[in-house]
């Protein structure tokens, strides 16, 4: 799992900025690193939005197919 805390988003666009654009750039220009570290963090929501949705598909499916199942092992006891 890859560290995504607000200290390692911070650390990670400074040291972007700083290669993109020379040694210093990222600390005479804080509005470029807030901005790439607000973009960090919604992308790290998003994508653990991302997994949670994955998760609650997967056992929707499950729990679909386990009715689905049960159902059918009921149906003869039912409709005879």
């Amino acid at each position: 799992m890859t560290d995504s805390t607000p200290a390692r988003h911070l650390a990670d666009a400074v040291q972007a900025i700083d290669a993109q654009f020379g040694e210093g750039y990222a600390r005479e220009h804080p509005d470029l690193v807030a901005s790439l570290v607000q973009s960090a963090t919604i992308e790290a929501a998003v994508a653990t939005g991302y997994g949670a949705h994955q998760e609650a598909l997967a056992a929707a499916h499950r729990i679909s197919a386990e009715m689905g199942e049960t159902i059918l092992k009921l149906k003869p006891r039912i409709f005879g």
